[in-house]
C-alpha cells in the first residue's frame, strides 16, 4: 500500500508546467539580458573609437599657428572656433563634450610625440608641440561594466585610439 501511494506521487505531473516555464524563462531572459549587455559594449567601443578620431581632428586644426585661447563651452562652439592653440585640456574637453555614455569612466590621454607622419628627415623640426606636421596622438579610454546578472561586475577597458599629423 505504502508503495502505491509514493508511485501516483511520482507519476503525478500537475505543476510541471510551472517548473519547466521556470527554467525555460530564466534562460530566455538571462540570453536577452546578455544580448543587450554585449549590444551597449559594442556601442561603448563604437563611441570610444568616434571620440578619439573626433578629438585628434579637433588637435589637427589647431596647430601652432593658432594664438587665441580655445572656447570650452559646448560642443557646437568647439566645431565653430577654429580660432585656438589645442592644449590637452581642451581635447579632453572637446571629447567629453561629445557625450552619450558615463562620462565619469572616460579618460582622455592627448600625447604630441615629435614625429611627422613618415619619420623622414623633418622628424628633428618638430621641437615643439602642436607645429605644423608633427604628429597628435588621442587615446581614449572606458571602463565598462557588464550589467547582466550571473556575470562578474568587473570592468573592461575599452579603448580607441586616434593619429594624425597637424596641418595648421
Amino acid at each position: 500500500m505504502r508503495f502505491r501511494g509514493l508511485k501516483r506521487f511520482i507519476r503525478n505531473e500537475r505543476g510541471s508546467e510551472m517548473v519547466e516555464f521556470a527554467l525555460a524563462s530564466t534562460i530566455f531572459f538571462a540570453t536577452i539580458l546578455g544580448i543587450a549587455d554585449l549590444s551597449r559594449a559594442m556601442y561603448v567601443y563604437h563611441w570610444v573609437t568616434y571620440a578619439s578620431q573626433e578629438g585628434v581632428r579637433y588637435a589637427i586644426v589647431r596647430g601652432a599657428d593658432w594664438t587665441s585661447a580655445c572656447n570650452t563651452s559646448a560642443a557646437p562652439n568647439f566645431a565653430m572656433n577654429f580660432n585656438c592653440k589645442a592644449s590637452t585640456t581642451d581635447v579632453s574637453n572637446f571629447v567629453k563634450s561629445l557625450g552619450a555614455i558615463n562620462m565619469s569612466n572616460v579618460l582622455v590621454t592627448t600625447t604630441w610625440p615629435g614625429t611627422t607622419a613618415d619619420c623622414s628627415s623633418s622628424c628633428t623640426a618638430c621641437t615643439t608641440t602642436n607645429a605644423q606636421g608633427c604628429m597628435v596622438q588621442v587615446k581614449v579610454n572606458y571602463s565598462f561594466t557588464f550589467i547582466t546578472p550571473f556575470m562578474k561586475r568587473t570592468s573592461v577597458n575599452l579603448y580607441g585610439t586616434g593619429e594624425k599629423t597637424i596641418q595648421q
